[in-house]
């Protein structure tokens, strides 16, 4: 999936959690199964992806203070390493790290790099 797939999945769970009562219209994309399964999966999952985000952050860093457009990018990824193991974890990194650097600056993206990080470790050790 392309970095680009990955900004439309960031960019369709941000409006719908802005706007929730009118229908998410993807665009045409030959990943549109991928997009959906994180935007579907985001939403099914976002209590254990706030579990997960919580339990990795360092502990300088509170989790009700990260932006909601951080949250989303580091939640859709986790969702993607967690339940999608299929993809390789450096592209993961890779495509949400070049989506962070569309909103934020190098802290933040240092941010990302570390939560993400830390959950593949955790996620490895747990196999």
């Amino acid at each position: 999936m392309k970095g680009s797939s990955r900004l439309v999945v960031i960019q369709k769970i941000y409006e719908k959690i802005s706007d929730s009562s009118h229908d998410i219209k993807f665009p045409k994309s030959s990943y549109i199964r991928i997009i959906k399964k994180v935007f579907n999966g985001f939403f099914e999952k976002e209590a254990n992806l706030d579990q997960v985000l919580s339990k990795n952050l360092s502990s300088k860093i509170s989790f009700k203070n990260l932006d909601m457009i951080l949250k989303i990018i580091l939640k859709a990824a986790i969702f993607e390493i967690i339940y999608m193991p299929k993809i390789p974890f450096k592209v993961i990194v890779d495509e949400y790290l070049a989506v962070t650097e569309m909103y934020y600056d190098s802290s933040q993206k240092g941010l990302v790099n570390a939560v993400l990080d830390s959950v593949f470790k955790s996620e490895q050790s747990q196999i």
